[in-house]
């Protein structure tokens, strides 16, 4: 086994093997041994050609899953690409840092304590790159097992992150397998941890209590980027209204339409809002869309919030929030907190204002309390966690997916969603222009969905549930948790060192 991987090309076949882990494949057994490759190059090849074969093995791994960026139609092709570079570029290092620290250390102190840096290290590393403003956990080996329902159901547990460890483990272990003379010590280890997380979901699957119901739907129209910003909004408006007039005969109570349905600050506009009134008026329809808002200090600054508003059947008063976690660099140059000036630099970002907390909207009728997640928030686990433990019953979250055209942005982005959903044990109503709307059990089972780019309406009768998972209590522990788990076991090595 060494022999075939012995060189830097197990660095490159591991790359290969992961994207196809990840969606649109989604060949989930593979994330298994996928790094296998990569911890036997690293193992055989000193710590510089380590470092170096495995940035350039990262840059092949993060390109193949995140090359969408640059086709973000929303900017200039320009600073799409040099963003897409930019984030490749800082994800390789991820892989670099790894391949060289499981170089040094097993030289110096042997495979076992090789591994475990490399399983700490790279999940400590997810973390970080995952965290803040500039912070974007979107390739971590947890979405690589989004499709598999047993295991996903660990995320409750230790959020997303708790399964990247696991994928990692798995692989470290099986690497053992293959090189430790204490054969029966590390098959036993390595079928123990394979098992155990699939093991655990299919008893939560058995014993999930899925408690009462609400129906709901999601309604998309496919309006095309361009014509959205370009063509008129009142048409627009009567798209979403003409395809959602037929639920007034239906069982269903709340509707949720896409980010920027609406695309007006719908505040200040009299007439959308009758007309969105009088729509849910007549068809006894709750309604969430998607709109620009001013607010607060979005108004006295001009910047506007990307805002969710809530419309409910006789209550002429609005309710809204706004996005928490904002794309950076899309919506806002981050780093404005501390050097206003920032705010002045135009790259092509919209500049949107961040909200400072989440909102939840008020229980309706039949209708719990519910808040709504916008776009990529469902990759954080601190903004859902805050949601739910403010008293949210229901999530919706929507998205505009339709910037990157047909590519595997889509497919991803509604994965993460599946992932989030079971972390705080919600159901999603999930409303994705150009994308798939779909209906998302607190399982993380896809209830009902559409296909990519198809319009239509989604619906079905959802479970409320109400408890708070460990993975929400602790959604703002996992960085210094990981931190501390890799500061200790740093120590550990250098205490050994210190006594050989």
């Amino acid at each position: 086994m060494k022999s075939y991987f012995a060189d830097v090309a197990g660095f490159y076949l591991s790359a290969v093997l992961g994207i196809f882990c990840f969606p649109p494949f989604g060949f989930w057994p593979l994330a298994y041994f996928a790094l296998v490759p990569f911890l036997f190059a690293a193992v055989h090849v000193d710590g510089k050609r380590a470092r170096r074969h495995g940035y350039a093995a990262g840059f092949v791994f993060f390109g193949g899953l995140l090359y969408w960026i640059g086709l973000n139609s929303g900017a200039p092709v320009w600073l799409a690409w040099t963003s897409a570079f930019a984030v490749v570029a800082i994800l390789a290092t991820v892989w670099s840092v790894s391949a060289w620290a499981v170089s040094r250390i097993h030289a110096r102190h042997g495979a076992v304590w090789s591994v475990a840096l490399f399983v700490a290290l790279y999940v400590f590393l997810e973390v970080f790159w995952g965290t803040g403003e500039l912070g974007f956990p979107w390739a971590i080996w947890a979405l690589s097992q989004s499709r598999f329902l047993p295991a996903i159901q660990m995320v409750e547990l230790g959020d997303v992150y708790g399964l990247s460890l696991w994928v990692l483990s798995v692989n470290a272990l099986l690497f053992l397998v293959l090189t430790s003379r204490r054969h029966w010590l590390s098959v036993s280890l390595f079928l123990l941890v394979l098992l155990s997380v699939p093991l655990y979901g299919v008893v939560r699957l058995w014993s999930l209590d899925r408690g009462p119901r609400l129906d709901v739907a999601a309604v998309q129209v496919n309006t095309p980027v361009d014509d959205k910003w370009d063509g008129t909004s009142e048409a627009i408006l009567d798209c979403y209204v003409a395809a959602t007039r037929p639920l007034a005969d239906s069982n269903i109570e709340l509707v949720v339409w896409p980010e920027t349905a609406t695309p007006v600050p719908l505040r200040f506009r009299d007439w959308a809002r009758r007309r969105l009134q009088h729509l849910s008026d007549s068809s006894g329809l709750a309604i969430v869309t998607g709109a620009t808002d001013y607010a607060g200090e979005a108004q006295r600054g001009m910047a506007p919030y990307n805002a969710a508003f809530y419309v409910r059947p006789d209550e002429p008063e609005l309710q809204a929030s706004a996005k928490v976690h904002l794309v950076p660099f899309g919506e806002r140059i981050p780093g404005q907190r501390l050097f206003p000036f920032l705010g002045k630099v135009r790259l092509g970002q919209a500049e949107f204002m961040p909200a400072r907390e989440v909102e939840v909207f008020d229980r309706h009728g039949a209708i719990p309390p519910f808040a709504c997640l916008i776009c990529f928030e469902v990759l954080f686990p601190d903004v859902a966690a805050d949601m739910v433990t403010h008293g949210a019953l229901l999530l919706a979250n929507i998205t505009e997916d339709g910037w990157y055209g047909r590519s595997s942005e889509q497919s991803q982005h509604l994965e993460l969603t599946r992932l989030r959903a079971v972390a705080v044990r919600r159901s999603i109503v999930r409303a994705a222009n150009l994308g798939y709307p779909a209906i998302i059990l607190p399982t993380g089972e896809i209830a009902s969905r559409l296909n990519l780019d198809q319009a239509g309406i989604v619906q079905c009768s959802v479970p409320l549930e109400s408890g708070i998972t460990p993975a929400a209590r602790c959604s703002r522990l996992w960085l210094p948790f990981y931190s501390c788990a890799l500061l200790a076991l740093v120590g550990a090595l250098y205490l050994k060192a210190r006594r050989a």
